[in-house]
């Protein structure tokens, strides 16, 4: 029994490999963590529903402008952008 524990924790060691995310999914990120923040202030009454809807909608606005910035006036994605 105690070589599955050795075996199990020789698999768990770091091997220093760096996971990266790109900038693009790192900020959605964030914008998404605020608004749940913005919802749990409104469910506690620091906000109110229109306050929710503005923060909500400014940061999904930043969502679309950097979807527009990768898309050419054709509206083809341009992934060099």
């Amino acid at each position: 029994m105690s070589r599955i524990l050795e075996s199990k924790e020789k698999d768990n060691i770091p091997t220093g490999d760096k996971i990266e995310i790109s900038e693009e999914s790192r900020q959605a990120f964030i914008r998404a963590m605020k608004i749940g923040y913005y919802k749990a202030f409104y469910k506690q009454g620091l906000l109110t529903a229109e306050q929710l809807e503005m923060l909500i909608e400014m940061n999904t606005v930043q969502t679309e402008n950097a979807a527009d910035k990768n898309t050419d006036n054709n509206g083809n994605n341009s992934p060099a952008a």
